[in-house]
């Protein structure tokens, strides 16, 4: 060890002051060491500062060393001092080339670029081998067969003519009578599986089925959109007129709906909870001659949590074919009773999954006897029920993003994919998110600025930051139709977007899971998913709504440097995604905004985005609560991916900017609490103000007296009058 000191002697005082000595390993112990050293140079400089004379010796400073070490002494103080030196040199020398304002504003510096690099540690296995389910195996068709002829013309109308793998395992089993638990992909035609069966049963009764002969099936599915979607599907095939189909569905009008109930239905498809209020207050609701009962994406029936829906749906079923079979009169004569005659029915119950989980199989148990069940898959015995079944037509990519270029990003895919035929499903968490983004995009990048490259300070494109002239007016730059849906919104609503969004030649739906399940619509070719889904089982069906029925799609799902665990997750499901190319996005971006560099067109696009939230109070308000219900959302991943969506180790002031706030997320807290608001403060009434200094309006209203009981206190012989008070007599003084 090297110590390094000196002595520093008054000779008016024999005391000594400090001590700084050098001293080797070597060294002797004759050296003594003060009680009370200079550990370092700030104490050093808060020695009281005196002159030096050293002609006259009053102060002078005593080196403790040994000859050979005088050149070695005060190094280490020097080279700090020169590093110091050196430090405040660079500084000063940066100051002055510091370059001017049309200089910096070139360069870019914005926060959006504060995060250069983040390590990518995932190892994305794009070779690995899928688990694929034939879509078509053998190529046999709807004609082979033993269905009506009516019903086959129907379908070869509507160019239905190959079964799929699961038609062909299914329908022979359905058409026999049994009870059936169906597993197979997303977009293989299951819907067309109990169809086909349903309606070849109903045409084949003799004599003809009439209005008051009650509902014959009930198809219960999970979503208002998957009702009208079923409904729209036996429309197709039902050219029968004697046979009804009717659905119902939640915000519907119950009257209307008693109405049609009234009248009499064949072929009821329902949701859940709608279903079961008719089956228990609705008198018209006839129910005791059900011959077939359908739970259809019974797996997301489970998770919406209509368990206890279903079981008080099966247990009422049983109720009414119960007293449906009670006759007194059969019973005086000796007869016996229905459900013990031939000619009795037993109900057959069909429960399709994509999925198959331990609930799905109690649910089975609960509502069947003897079932068959039929899996599409035909390694079925030797794969792994956590593996993922997807349709290898569906391409499946990921973009990983920083936080704060998210929303940049979005709005760059969603600008070359407007360039496209097609329609891009956009899945987001909360129906928040939904409104705001909606709002956000509909209005500012839909429409822009006419000749937007020209509006610019310097070499910054500056976008709603300049008052735009006449001729600057803003236009719509995309044509796409842009639409959203999410459960908050009212029945009419949904439907006339779910419509639309399926007639539109091309359109861009942002969604919530609503439309996660069974939702058909055979022009989407992409799937975005903005959010990470809360499940397995949610990526699984949300890339489902693509490539169904053999057609070719693609899958991008937004993940940050903080969520690529992901991947390797979705590797053990035998899913494997490729990183997506952002490049061409960044270009078509670069020529919508009419700036040929990419730091330059993200960078106006942002500043477009905040200055508009920053001026428009209500989408303000819309960004704030999104951002709010973002972070409940996040915060309530389940054990299996917190350690992969965990809030705690993602920064999020950087998710506030990707929402395109300049605020704090301790302000924005306290907006979405109320706390604080972006509005300007409540201005005086003038007709108030002119009272300011009446103190006869400052003076509180007088309280109301109580009324005191006096029921206790009064005699029965008394008048009820009050007492007379006396007056008290006057004193004067003298």
């Amino acid at each position: 060890m090297t110590t390094f000191g000196f002595q520093w002697t008054d000779q008016k005082s024999s005391g000594t002051k400090a001590v700084f000595v050098k001293k080797r390993k070597n060294q002797g112990e004759g050296v003594k060491v003060p009680t009370n050293p200079v550990k370092s140079s700030e104490n050093i400089s808060k020695v009281p500062k005196k002159p030096i004379n050293f002609n006259n010796n009053k102060q002078s400073i005593k080196k403790v060393t040994t000859p050979e070490d005088k050149s070695n002494l005060f190094i280490k103080r020097k080279g700090k001092k020169d590093k110091l030196k050196a430090k405040t040199d660079q500084q000063i020398n940066k100051e002055f080339s510091k370059p001017n304002n049309s200089d910096a504003s070139a360069k870019h510096h914005h926060s959006l670029f504060s995060e250069s690099y983040k390590n990518v540690h995932v190892e994305v296995n794009a070779k690995g081998k899928s688990v694929v389910e034939k879509l078509f195996s053998t190529g046999k068709k709807f004609s082979e067969l033993e269905i009506h002829r009516h019903l086959m013309s129907n379908l070869e109308k509507h160019k239905y003519s190959v079964l799929t793998n699961v038609q062909e395992k299914s329908i022979p089993t359905i058409l026999a009578g049994k009870n059936c638990l169906i597993r197979s992909q997303t977009g293989s035609g299951k819907t067309l599986t109990y169809a086909i069966p349903i309606l070849n049963t109903l045409v084949n009764i003799t004599p003809k089925l009439k209005r008051t002969d009650g509902i014959q099936a009930i198809i219960v599915v999970p979503t208002r959109e998957l009702a009208l979607q079923t409904h729209e599907l036996f429309g197709k095939l039902n050219t029968f007129q004697w046979i009804i189909v009717s659905h119902l569905c939640g915000g519907e009008n119950r009257k209307t709906e008693k109405d049609k109930l009234r009248k009499g239905v064949h072929v009821l498809i329902a949701t859940p909870g709608r279903l079961l209020d008719h089956l228990l207050h609705t008198t018209a609701f006839n129910a005791q001659h059900v011959k077939c009962l359908v739970l259809d994406e019974a797996d997301r029936l489970l998770d919406m949590g209509f368990k206890k829906d279903i079981v008080r749906l099966v247990e009422e079923l049983d109720n009414q074919k119960k007293h449906s079979s009670y006759d007194p009169m059969a019973m005086l004569k000796g007869e016996k009773p229905k459900e013990e005659s031939e000619n009795s029915e037993q109900r057959q119950t069909l429960l399709l999954s994509a999925t198959l989980t331990k609930g799905i199989a109690e649910l089975a148990d609960f509502t069947m006897k003897d079932h068959v069940f039929i899996d599409a898959l035909d390694e079925s015995e030797t794969t792994n029920p956590d593996h993922m079944i997807i349709p290898d037509t569906v391409k499946q990519t990921f973009i990983l993003s920083f936080i704060k270029q998210r929303l940049v990003m979005l709005s760059a895919l969603l600008i070359s994919k407007a360039k496209q035929k097609g329609k891009t499903f956009v899945f987001m968490a909360t129906t928040q998110m939904v409104d705001y983004h909606y709002e956000l995009f509909k209005r500012y990048l839909l429409h822009m600025p006419c000749n937007k490259g020209k509006l610019k300070v310097g070499d910054v494109l500056l976008l709603d930051e300049i008052e735009l002239d006449d001729s600057d007016a803003e236009e719509q730059v995309l044509d796409v139709e842009l639409f959203k849906l999410h459960g908050s919104m009212n029945q009419q609503e949904r439907k006339q977007v779910f419509n639309g969004f399926r007639k539109a030649e091309k359109g861009i739906l942002i969604c919530t899971d609503v439309v996660a399940r069974g939702i058909d619509v055979p022009e989407a070719d992409c799937i975005v998913q903005y959010t990470g889904p809360q499940s397995d089982d949610d990526y699984l069906h949300r890339v489902g709504r693509t490539g169904r029925a053999g057609k070719s799609g693609s899958s991008i799902i937004f993940l940050t440097h903080e969520e690529q665990d992901y991947i390797s997750r979705l590797q053990q499901h035998k899913v494997f995604l490729k990183e997506h190319d952002t490049e061409p996005f960044l270009r078509e971006l670069c020529d919508f905004m009419e700036e040929p560099d990419q730091h330059k067109a993200i960078l106006a696009l942002q500043r477009r985005y905040e200055a508009a939230i920053s001026k428009d109070k209500e989408l303000h308000k819309q960004a704030c609560f999104a951002y709010s219900s973002w972070s409940r959302f996040y915060s309530a991943f389940p054990g299996k991916l917190k350690p992969i969506f965990d809030l705690k180790k993602v920064n999020v002031g950087h998710y506030v900017t990707s929402f395109g706030l300049k605020e704090s997320p301790t302000s924005v807290a306290k907006i979405v609490r109320g706390q604080a608001t972006k509005s300007d403060p409540k201005r005086l009434n003038r007709k108030l103000a002119n009272h300011e200094d009446n103190e006869e309006l400052k003076r509180p209203w007088p309280k109301k007296r109580p009324i005191k009981s006096i029921s206790l206190t009064t005699s029965e012989f008394s008048s009820g009058l009050e007492p007379a008070k006396k007056k008290k007599k006057k004193q004067f003084e003298d």
